[in-house]
């Protein structure tokens, strides 16, 4: 099913895919009214332009993203709620900004925090 929906659903076609960098902040540093809300839940608050580029996509709904931390081995999924962040930002729950930047801890390694 997952391959369905990348290769564009039922209807055949192409990949559509939205890759895109972006510095990433917890919510709490979100311009404008605090909304402690933001950090109980699993979505990111997005830059306009994001929104642009995946209309243009023609992409499925709900929208879910998978986010990688290259340098750290780590990735996880979000979703969206909002398109209101500043351009090259993304505002993530505390605790996902918490669990993609720390280290995986791996036995063979043998790092302890």
């Amino acid at each position: 099913m997952y391959n369905m929906l990348q290769r564009g659903g039922m209807r055949g076609g192409a990949p559509r895919r939205f890759d895109e960098y972006y510095r990433c902040y917890p919510t709490v540093m979100l311009p404008g009214p605090e909304r402690e809300y933001l950090n109980y839940g699993g979505k990111m608050i997005m830059p306009p332009s994001a929104l642009d580029k995946l209309t243009k996509l023609h992409i499925t709904y709900p929208m879910l993203f998978e986010l990688i931390n290259g340098s750290k081995e780590k990735q996880t999924h979000a979703g969206v709620l909002e398109f209101v962040a500043e351009e090259g930002k993304v505002y993530l729950p505390f605790w996902v900004c918490h669990y993609i930047s720390h280290r995986r801890e791996t036995a063979d390694k043998g790092i302890t925090r």
